[in-house]
């Protein structure tokens, strides 16, 4: 399976500099080579008729120069966009195996091998919502507010759609009340423990919204 190596915002700016840097960072080296070096000739032949004119109209060569080298610089953009798109799709099929794994571990009581997968699907996408709201359920279990409240508080601000903010609100008004030692609400540990609402959302969710990119069902 193909998974972006970085995140796509990086391969997104090389791309951007550099028609086909992108295309050779996630692992079409060939196409990327290709338009690289289509672009390069295209682009410093226009600058080099340019520099060297002196003056007068532009000559029909320099006007099919910019124009083709235009051309290929936005068909590289678009092309890599559609690459990226593919990459995601496939890495979101996986995901959501792994993920499956990860919850399964975790209802099993087995934490760190839970925090091992969820931390390889942050590696593959940094912006997993679902990925961060079972890391901080393994941070309630294992008693740790301080980082459960820091995994709960990246989701909320990567989850753009808003599948979760119930969830995470009731979280983090626990993991306050159990801060400020309020016996009405329960501590953290005990309702993670116990199963948290954010727990049997996560559980019951059959399709993964991701990434904030996949938020939007």
């Amino acid at each position: 399976m193909n998974r972006c190596p970085a995140h796509p915002a990086w391969i997104w700016l090389a791309g951007l500099l550099l028609p086909g840097a992108g295309h050779v960072w996630v692992g079409f080296v060939a196409s990327g080579a290709a338009v690289a070096v289509a672009w390069g000739f295209l682009a410093g032949g226009a600058l080099v008729r340019e520099i060297f004119r002196a003056g007068g109209a532009v000559s029909p060569l320099e006007w099919f120069l910019r124009s083709s080298a235009a051309i290929v610089y936005v068909a590289a953009q678009a092309s890599l966009g559609f690459r990226l798109r593919a990459i995601r799709r496939a890495g979101r099929i996986d995901g959501d195996g792994l993920f499956r794994s990860a919850l399964a571990a975790y209802l099993q009581d087995r934490l760190d091998e839970s925090e091992s997968i969820c931390r390889e699907l942050l590696a593959s996408d940094p912006d997993d919502v679902e990925a961060f709201l079972q890391l901080a359920l393994i941070a309630q279990r294992r008693g740790d507010a301080a980082t459960a409240r820091q995994h709960l508080v990246r989701a909320r601000y990567l989850d753009d759609a808003g599948r979760w903010d119930f969830e995470i609100e009731r979280e983090l008004s626990a993991l306050v009340a159990n801060s400020t030692g309020d016996p009405g609400t329960g501590t953290a540990r005990g309702r993670a423990t116990a199963g948290s609402p954010c727990q049997g959302a996560v559980a019951g969710s059959t399709g993964r919204a991701g990434s904030a990119g996949r938020a939007a069902k």
